[in-house]
């Protein structure tokens, strides 16, 4: 009996030399030439009179913030104080203002989203008006089960799975690819209006207790996965593109319920940014498009709040270093009480290109060891490892598989701010069960939250 297993590779993180990035190295260079012509300039007194310039310069280089240096933090602290000071981080709608039609306006996205229908009614989704804007086609699928199968059936499914990824590699038209795993509130207004018709007066006993299980369901949770793909409109065609998604959805044992219309669309957006409206009675039945942006949002250094919830959105830096079972994420996709969005992005990248960066990489981490060798560090297992990972990954392009680069994002919502921290610790536990490392990002939440929560097929601006 086999056992399915997925591995990743370490986060990797390049420089330019012995891991310092051209910033880092920069501010170093200017540190040392600072000390040496206060020292040529002055000596011992000229060296300490500029040791606020070159102190701050080897702060802003070494010194980590949240596992960053601080000159990589700056532009994110520099955009989050520039959006205080001209108080943009709040962001309020204009009820009496006219909607424009197929757009929407929504905080965080470097321009206007425009949703429009193809000949079949499936929205098509395009942020910007350039002729090279890619569309994003939006599907909702369901998988046909996977932690009751057989070991056999899921490794076949697994297998389906990456090839299913690794096809878009062969396609010069996609963009990117995401997958969006949603767990939102139900009002279960379906079972409701389904039992009221079963209703028998015969029974008062045995009705009793099923209206009290039917009245339950105005808690539950209703479990969402969408599949949005990115493609380049002036070279493919989306119809035939949509054919083939559909194609390969089947082969990838996964049923596609539908392609999402401009309605479901703007059903999408407004539920996300208002969650308490997924309960009500009309909630399902869609909305216009202009119509669905949130009524206000405001933005904190580590949430965010719209309509009805906060918010606070998360980046899987680390993924399980350890071989693992494929069905690792269980504990965050499936949490209860814990209303949340699972979003991983996919970029693919040509095979050229790959096999190109991956011999960079290469040439400068043997340069790096050299430069080690002679100023007398020892190698470390970072480096032997990080190493191994660029082997593994030219031998799967030589035998013909393709590199994706993946992003994982994991927004977390709930009514109250307290709510919201209680949230944050239950997924932060879960996040370790699953052996993944998470980091709540900073300064950028709004635009953070728009990624993960909505079905754009794109990473952050």
């Amino acid at each position: 009996m086999t056992v399915t297993e997925v591995r990743f590779g370490r986060l990797e993180r390049r420089g330019l030399l012995l891991g310092l990035t051209g910033a880092q190295v920069g501010l170093v260079g200017v540190a040392l030439v600072t000390v040496v012509a206060a020292g040529v300039a002055a000596g011992p007194a000229g060296i300490l009179l500029g040791a606020p310039v070159w102190a701050a310069a080897l702060a802003w280089a070494l010194v980590p913030v949240g596992g960053r240096p601080l000159v990589e933090v700056l532009p994110t602290v520099a955009g989050w104080a520039t959006r205080r000071l001209t108080r943009s981080h709040r962001d309020l709608a204009a009820p009496d203002a006219a909607a424009v039609p197929e757009t929407l306006d929504l905080p965080g996205l470097p321009s206007r989203l425009h949703v429009t229908a193809d000949d079949h009614g499936a929205a098509m989704l395009r942020c910007g008006r350039g002729p090279g804007a890619p569309v994003t086609l939006v599907a909702e699928v369901c998988g046909r089960g996977f932690l009751l199968e057989s070991s056999a059936a899921q490794d076949r499914r697994v297998a389906a799975w990456g090839r299913l990824l690794g096809s878009l590699c062969q396609l010069p038209d996609v963009v990117g690819a995401q997958v969006l795993h949603r767990a939102i509130p139900a009002a279960g207004q379906e079972i409701r209006q389904w039992w009221s018709g079963q209703v028998s007066p015969q029974s008062p006993w045995a009705e009793r207790i099923v209206a009290d299980l039917v009245e339950d369901t105005r808690t539950d949770t209703r479990l969402q996965l969408l599949v949005a793909v990115a493609v380049r409109p002036r070279r493919a065609d989306l119809i035939a593109a949509r054919t083939a998604l559909s194609e390969s959805f089947d082969a990838a044992e996964l049923d596609l319920v539908s392609w999402l219309t401009p309605g479901q669309i703007a059903a999408l957006v407004r539920t996300a940014y208002d969650p308490a409206s997924a309960t009500r009675p009309l909630a399902s039945s869609g909305a216009q498009i202009g119509r669905s942006r949130p009524m206000g949002v405001a933005e904190q250094w580590s949430h965010a709040r719209s309509d009805s919830a906060f918010h606070a959105t998360y980046w899987v830096s680390e993924w399980p270093r350890a071989a693992t079972h494929a069905s690792f994420l269980r504990p965050l996709l499936f949490g209860a009480g814990v209303q949340r969005t699972f979003t991983l992005l996919a970029r693919p990248l040509p095979p050229g290109k790959s096999l190109r960066e991956i011999r960079r990489a290469r040439a400068e981490q043997v340069a790096d060891a050299s430069t080690r060798a002679r100023v007398g560090r020892v190698e470390e297992e970072a480096h032997r490892a990080a190493a191994a990972e660029l082997t593994r990954r030219e031998e799967d392009l030589i035998a013909g598989h393709g590199d994706l680069r993946f992003t994982g994002l994991l927004a977390v919502s709930a009514p109250m701010l307290d709510e919201l921290a209680e949230a944050c610790a239950s997924i932060e536990t879960a996040a370790a069960q699953a052996g993944c490392e998470l980091r709540r990002l900073v300064g950028q939440q709004v635009q953070a939250y728009a990624v993960a929560s909505l079905p754009l097929g794109r990473g952050l601006w």
